[in-house]
């Protein structure tokens, strides 16, 4: 997957949700050696009361001290958090537009900013146009990175994402793939349940060939091919509680159009054990606001 020479960007409440990512963002940017931009959302300021305004601004400046401290603590004592007018589902999804990832916690403070996980996470994970990590604790720090494929280009780029990161961090890359059952076809139309049985057969064939061709490119990675039965975003859970990282494209196969957000990776995004990666496709932007 191709990889824009934009900054690393985390989006920071001072929860500790956004400590865990604040530190996945800046190990992402040093590894990469990339700038990390840290930001903080806040919130519709200008169309709330004066006073509102002015606690939502006194706020913004507590947690932009406070980043300060962690980026201190991490060698970045002359880092800045820049304080952005906005949402926070909207003002990253603009950074996303020129940014190489963004990095957000699954959860985090609310109401006024929102909850990171549902309401934001959510958001960026239809709309944000470069990769998205949503953090948590959780999973294993040495364990392999486990990316669900089933042949959409979508999954594809997921792969290639996964295999970059198993380089990275130099761990296993485990490419799980559920094949789809014949009853979910029986009313395919102009075809027997025997002729549906072959397509699937040969798509099946099709994927696995696919994405052997992909990890062959990647020798340097130690990755393998593994089909599982059952529910495709059961199955990819379940993985992540031995997985450092889960890598799942935005849609699918099964994505209808117009769906910017699959049914498999909304699962996941919700019910994992470890940190999430969505994949997907780009999009664009606008201004900001100095942290003083």
């Amino acid at each position: 997957m191709e990889k824009t020479s934009g900054p690393v960007v985390v989006g920071w409440d001072a929860s500790p949700e956004a400590h865990l990512a604040l530190q996945q963002a800046h190990a992402r940017a040093e590894r990469e050696s990339r700038p990390l931009r840290v930001v903080i959302a806040l919130g519709d300021i200008g169309r709330l009361s004066r006073w509102a305004d002015e606690w939502t601004r006194g706020l913004g400046d507590e947690w932009c001290e406070k980043a300060r401290k962690v980026l201190a603590e991490l060698g970045r004592p002359d880092l800045v958090p820049d304080l952005v007018v906005g949402t926070p589902a909207e003002v990253l999804a603009r950074e996303s537009r020129t940014a190489s990832a963004v990095v957000v916690g699954a959860g985090g403070h609310g109401p006024l900013f929102g909850r990171l996980l549902g309401s934001v996470s959510q958001q960026l994970a239809r709309h944000a146009a470069c990769p998205l990590l949503v953090v948590r604790a959780g999973g294993v720090a040495v364990g392999p990175v486990v990316v669900g494929v089933d042949g959409s280009p979508g999954s594809m780029a997921a792969l290639e994402f996964a295999l970059a990161e198993g380089a990275a961090r130099r761990v296993p890359v485990d490419a799980l793939y559920v094949p789809q059952h014949l009853p979910g076809y029986v009313y395919w139309e102009g075809s027997t349940p025997v002729e549906l049985l072959r397509d699937l057969e040969a798509y099946d064939a099709e994927v696995q060939a696919s994405v052997a061709d992909v990890l062959s490119r990647h020798p340097e990675v130690v990755a393998q091919v593994r089909t599982a039965d059952g529910s495709a975003a059961h199955e990819i859970t379940r993985a992540s509680e031995n997985a450092s990282l889960v890598v799942v494209g935005a849609r699918g196969t099964g994505g209808l159009p117009g769906l910017l957000l699959g049914s498999v990776a909304n699962a996941v995004l919700h019910h994992s054990h470890c940190p999430v990666a969505v994949i997907h496709a780009p999009v664009e932007e606008e201004g900001d606001l100095p942290c003083d």
